[in-house]
């Protein structure tokens, strides 16, 4: 669905949950809600409120400015539709970008590195939809400013469509002859060291370059951060939200001693199970398809797929029980409705389409958006929506610099940033899992890379 339909102003229907009266509607911005405590009031009459809650978690549509028991107030919505308004956020409370359609300066651009595409332009982690891999194209049909950003609206050659941020590409035609332009600048840099000498500073920070060390004739490798324990867990801490853990019923701030003893890599790395946390896992192990179907055994739709995830994993390169292991996960071990397939309407012959790891199934219509995007990539078999969701996983989970549980969770190079999860154990309960099948089978993991933080 397009951002905008070509305008940013519209006049808002009556609704009831919201106001009795039709009033014209500002120009659409987008934003998110500062946290999870927020008050959302979603009737102004009779003063019906909720907490924010997930809706923390998404960048929302904003519009129609109030005034609520003398406080400014503003309309959030899930789409740019008012009839999907959830109601009014204080403006204390809300992030906000201003939004301006502007004239693509690009048909197509090529992608130089891995990149998010995303359900609407300034979009969180959640609203991720697909990853462009490094030399895929997109043809775009739409640009938008979004505070000082430029998002791009297109379509992938799989045929999945949203926005990218337009600073991390560059127009196809362009990035070859721009870099022997960039070479030259480096000679004037040492006939002024004193304006040189901070730079290194500035892009150390976010992106420290660890020292990497490989143990000569086995089958690890370690690497020591620059950042200590401590900075590391101070960074976790000084996030929004902060480092998560559930009490089976809801979730809550982790404590910092808590959280750092999932930081801590040190104990993890002899420990029998919390090793596999640092499994590498953009490596095969090199197992039959025999020894997949063993896991595979009850599992739904998944059993008997063996020679698919072998394939799978052959093909991009990943660990076979860590794909497995997602695979579970996301079709609740073979038994979800959207691994079993589905018809999308808009496809002849009463075909249907599998995903077995809910790509592009977007919170508000799972079934209906996970259906559409394995139709739109042809996904119509079971074995194909294993192995082409095994792509997108290599293009969009997987990096060098995060190719372990453990790296994908904390992210040593740079404490805070890219983190697959705000849960403090997610990597944990993951190695347990993974662990487990290990054990199943009766083997051990193949690599391992074990992560020391400076002393």
């Amino acid at each position: 669905m397009k951002y905008l339909k070509r305008t940013l102003g519209f006049t808002a229907v009556s609704l009831m949950l919201l106001t009795h009266h039709v009033q014209a509607a500002e120009s659409l911005k987008v934003g998110t809600i500062k946290n999870s405590n927020a008050v959302i009031v979603t009737n102004k009459t009779m003063m019906a409120k909720k907490v924010a809650g997930d809706f923390a978690n998404y960048t929302l549509y904003i519009n129609d400015k109030v005034t609520i028991e003398g406080q400014p107030y503003y309309r959030v919505q899930t789409s740019e539709d008012i009839n999907n308004a959830i109601g009014y956020v204080k403006i204390s409370d809300l992030k906000i970008q201003s939004v301006k359609p502007i004239a693509p300066v690009q048909q197509t651009v090529t992608f130089s590195t891995s990149t998010k595409v995303y359900s609407i332009p300034y979009g969180t982690e959640r609203q991720v939809v697909d990853r462009a891999g490094k030399g895929e194209e997109m043809a775009i049909d739409e640009a938008l400013k979004v505070g000082n950003s430029t998002y791009l609206h297109g379509t992938l050659v799989s045929g999945a469509e949203g926005w990218v941020k337009a600073e991390k590409n560059a127009p196809a035609k362009q990035t070859e002859p721009a870099k022997p332009e960039v070479k030259p600048e480096p000679k004037p840099e040492p006939k002024t060291q004193d304006l040189s000498e901070p730079k290194p500073a500035v892009t150390a920070e976010p992106k420290p370059v660890p020292q990497q060390s490989v143990i000569p004739g086995a089958a690890v490798t370690h690497t020591t951060v620059p950042t200590t324990l401590k900075e590391a867990v101070n960074r976790q801490m000084g996030l929004t939200p902060s480092p998560q853990v559930s009490d089976g019923v809801k979730w809550k701030d982790a404590r910092m001693d808590f959280v750092k003893n999932y930081v801590d890599t040190e104990p993890l790395i002899t420990d029998a199970v919390d090793k596999y946390q640092f499994l590498v896992l953009n490596e095969p192990q090199g197992l039959s398809a025999d020894q997949l179907n063993i896991l595979l055994r009850g599992k739904g739709i998944l059993e008997g797929k063996g020679q698919a995830f072998k394939t799978a994993s052959e093909q991009y390169r990943i660990n076979e029980i860590y794909l497995i292991s997602h695979a579970f996960l996301e079709t609740a071990e073979g038994q979800s409705t959207l691994a079993n397939g589905l018809e999308v309407k808009e496809e002849p012959g009463n075909k249907r389409f599998y995903n077995m790891f809910g790509v592009g199934a977007y919170d508000r219509n799972a079934l209906k958006y996970g259906a559409k995007y394995a139709a739109n990539v042809g996904w119509d078999t079971p074995e194909k929506a294993i192995i082409g969701g095994a792509a997108f996983i290599s293009r969009g989970f997987l990096t060098e610099s995060q190719n372990t549980l453990y790296t994908m969770r904390w992210n040593p190079a740079a404490p805070g940033s890219s983190q697959y999860a705000t849960d403090a154990q997610w990597a944990a309960s993951n190695a347990n899992y993974i662990a487990g099948f290990y054990q199943q089978l009766g083997i051990e993991g193949g690599k391992y890379h074990f992560i020391h933080y400076s002393k």
